[in-house]
């Protein structure tokens, strides 16, 4: 039987998210949609700054919810669980946070949040609003086949909210915060690694594992990596993930950096890992970048999968001098980690 502390399954989204609001002051709700909302959005429009929408399906929390506020996100729009959210409840929360100087709306590269966060952005601007996209797809475990159609938006996506965010903040214009945010997106690398699946409330469990078997570069709702082996070593399993994800093959490098260069590293809790295993991993793979100057780690859960046994690992080049500024730039988002430095 797979145990679930929830009230009912088709309800525990809504209740989620009622929860969540309950519990942070900052936030609201906005009313008839699972749209999670700065409550001091009228204050940032008024003071003319860029409004920042992202959003997605729920079951990754603290993705994407979780980084609603100050130097984050104006507003995050939730599907069901592992669904992307409607057009109709998108295109509410674009209304409902639309600034004179413009929106950016960041999607992560799964198909239905392609075409449904499309649609509502193509409906807001045919009615005059100032929108502007950026897709991220940091998962660098398949193929690099000359388009990003199949890499999936992992973790790194955090990332990007917290750059583009404290460009917004800071009051740059719309051009200038999808710069950050797009550069950002072409420069974070991530791959993970399943030691057990995720139970969505309800249902059966999304993909069978071995009792010593781990599986290498899934999706977050479960989508199939790209190869099983038997449960390995932590210092093992670093290694092989950290030397796919800095692979120089031109059929999979997808993270560019010279040696020196200042990296950030986030190691993500995929919902089910202890402490104990994210302190033992960040040992191995802080060890590993050293060909990097490793500026800043965060370690926590940043977008899980409900409560799968894993972890993944973002890698960002830190190559404008000015995002260290930006990572570090203060933010009332509750699901924001502050950051280790690694050469402190």
């Amino acid at each position: 039987m797979n145990k679930k502390l929830v009230n009912k399954a088709d309800g525990a989204v809504d209740e989620a998210l009622s929860g969540y609001v309950a519990a942070n002051a900052g936030l609201q709700l906005l009313e008839g949609h699972r749209v999670v909302v700065r409550a001091d959005i009228d204050s940032l429009i008024a003071q003319g700054k860029v409004t920042l929408l992202s959003g997605g399906g729920s079951g990754h929390e603290p993705a994407q919810s979780g980084y609603v506020g100050h130097g984050m996100l104006s507003a995050v729009v939730c599907g069901d669980i592992f669904a992307s959210p409607p057009p109709a409840a998108i295109f509410a929360a674009l209304k409902a946070i639309a600034s004179p100087a413009g929106t950016l709306v960041i999607v992560t590269n799964y198909t239905g949040d392609r075409l449904n966060f499309g649609i509502a952005v193509e409906r807001a601007k045919a009615e005059g609003m100032k929108v502007a996209v950026v897709i991220v797809g940091d998962d660098c475990a398949l193929p690099n086949t000359g388009n990003s159609a199949g890499r999936r938006g992992l973790a790194g996506t955090v990332l990007v909210h917290k750059l583009a965010g404290a460009k917004a903040e800071l009051g740059c214009g719309l051009a200038e915060v999808f710069d950050t945010a797009f550069n950002a997106a072409k420069n974070a690398a991530t791959m993970s690694v399943s030691l057990s699946p995720c139970i969505v409330p309800g249902r059966d469990p999304s993909f069978h594992l071995e009792k010593n078997e781990m599986e290498f570069g899934l999706g977050v709702h479960g989508e199939p990596g790209i190869r099983k082996m038997e449960v390995q070593p932590a210092e093992v399993v670093i290694k092989w993930m950290l030397d796919h994800l800095t692979s120089q093959d031109p059929e999979y490098q997808h993270f560019y950096a010279k040696p020196g260069s200042d990296v950030a590293l986030m190691i993500n809790n995929l919902g089910g890992t202890s402490v104990l295993e994210l302190l033992i991993i960040a040992k191995s793979a802080i060890k590993y970048l050293t060909i990097f100057n490793v500026a800043r780690v965060y370690i926590g859960r940043f977008m899980t999968s409900l409560e799968m046994a894993g972890v993944s690992l973002t890698v960002l080049n830190l190559c404008d001098k000015d995002w260290i500024q930006y990572l570090d730039f203060q933010t009332t988002a509750p699901a924001w980690h502050n950051s280790f430095d690694a050469n402190s």
